[in-house]
């Protein structure tokens, strides 16, 4: 037995254990693995996820008990993901059906075929569920600009009243430092902080995107977060001129508001 017959043998074992309703014969598994190393021949063809993998390929088979799977284990995951990014009303439902017929029908063919089973089949239905809802986004409404998401979650009200007129009376100043900091701090850092802030993905869906481990995207996020931080501080400095104390009192309003408006955003859980 080949290497990829052993494959296709366990993967059918995996996937009819993980899903018995579903019967999804070896042959079709082995064509759809044969069309992989076709589009892709040197990439990896085995899946790490086999019984997502197996799920999948009866989804793009049109196998009714797949279909029933799919509705009632993987359209939760990808109403999840769309509750994080603020639709305007019944536009989850829109969404969803267009991923139904993207991704189960498809023209010509099924989008669900792209699953290559290297992560897992939830992660990727609510990345693709993310962008795809952007798209309606962008085509009905203007999109919020990362500036005005991070400004939009500053503290609600200042410790003391006097830093709360400050607040108001330099808030041009304050925007403007921050708009200017996006666009001074790494290409990727700002990428990053969009795509966590603005796109609601996760750090382990970030991950997967940029395909690093975990930690690592923490990481980065983490440093996006103080470089934007202080290259907003280094800015408003500069603007308001020579130290005063109310100058100095901006200034540590900026830093307590653009560290607990980014920490707010990037200590979000997981979901």
């Amino acid at each position: 037995m080949t290497e990829i017959e052993a494959s296709i043998a366990r993967i059918a074992a995996v996937g009819r254990a993980a899903w018995p309703t579903i019967s999804l014969a070896e042959e079709v598994l082995a064509e759809h693995l044969a069309a992989r190393r076709r589009d892709d021949p040197d990439g990896p063809v085995v899946p790490a996820h086999d019984a997502d993998y197996y799920l999948a390929v009866a989804l793009a088979a049109n196998d009714r008990a797949a279909l029933r799977v799919f509705e009632t284990h993987l359209v939760p995951e990808i109403t999840g993901a769309l509750r994080r990014l603020r639709l305007p009303g019944g536009a989850i439902d829109e969404v969803v059906q267009i991923l139904r017929v993207e991704l189960l029908v498809g023209d010509p063919i099924p989008r669900i075929t792209d699953y290559s089973g290297h992560g897992e089949l939830a992660a990727w239905l609510r990345v693709t569920a993310t962008r795809r809802a952007l798209k309606l986004l962008r085509a009905t409404r203007r999109e919020d600009t990362l500036d005005e998401v991070l400004l939009s979650q500053a503290p609600d009200t200042a410790p003391d009243p006097a830093l709360q007129v400050l607040r108001t009376r330099y808030a041009g100043e304050i925007k403007q430092a921050v708009i200017t900091a996006l666009s001074q701090i790494e290409v990727r850092q700002r990428n990053l902080l969009r795509q966590h802030v603005i796109d609601g993905l996760t750090i382990d869906e970030l991950a997967r995107l940029y395909r690093v481990h975990r930690a690592t995207c923490a990481r980065w996020l983490a440093d996006a977060r103080g470089d934007l931080a202080r290259a907003t501080r280094r800015h408003l400095t500069a603007v308001l001129g020579a130290a005063s104390p109310e100058v100095e009192s901006v200034l540590r309003l900026l830093d307590s508001d653009i560290e607990v408006s980014i920490t707010r955003l990037l200590r979000r859980p997981a979901g």
